[in-house]
């Protein structure tokens, strides 16, 4: 095995474990490049050109992945968790209908999944219905629709 191979295979270890050890988000795009060094290496490619490849690897990397990754794991990805006293006053939309006395389902703002009861213990919310948070109850949100249904008084005998 070539030199060069067992450089970039030791160098992109290192910084694999080095990225595990701080998790930082910062040496595993160095471990990248390493990586592309090695195939570089095993293509049959000059030192020089394992390192313009390294190098290149590393940083369209570092500069293209490396904000979706941050921005993947919640340092900006869509809307943060609210909690239940954040939700007052929100709108959302019945996801699993919500049968008087029971809980159902609803989504609030940009996808936020939260168990949810009808504020009237007897009013029933079906599903697409949209509501208005108005309450909470621990972490059950309670909602009004915001749709008023005229199915009352629709005796059909």
């Amino acid at each position: 095995m070539d030199w060069e191979v067992i450089f970039w295979v030791v160098l992109a270890a290192l910084a694999f474990v080095g990225e595990i050890m701080t998790v930082s988000f910062f040496l595993l795009f160095f471990a990248l490049g390493a990586t592309v060094g090695v195939l570089l290496a095993f293509l049959g490619f000059g030192m020089g050109i394992q390192i313009v490849g390294f190098v290149a690897a590393s940083l369209l990397s570092m500069v293209v992945l490396r904000p979706a990754l941050l921005n993947r794991l919640a340092l900006g990805y869509g809307d943060s968790y609210d909690s239940p006293h954040n939700l007052t006053g929100r709108g959302g939309v019945v996801m699993k209908g919500i049968e008087p006395g029971e809980s159902g389902t609803v989504k609030i703002g940009n996808g936020e999944f939260w168990t949810a009861r009808s504020l009237y213990p007897d009013q029933r919310i079906e599903t697409g219905v949209k509501v208005r948070v108005l309450d909470t109850d621990g972490l059950t949100a309670l909602v009004e629709a915001m749709e008023v249904e005229s199915v009352e008084g629709g005796d059909s005998s």
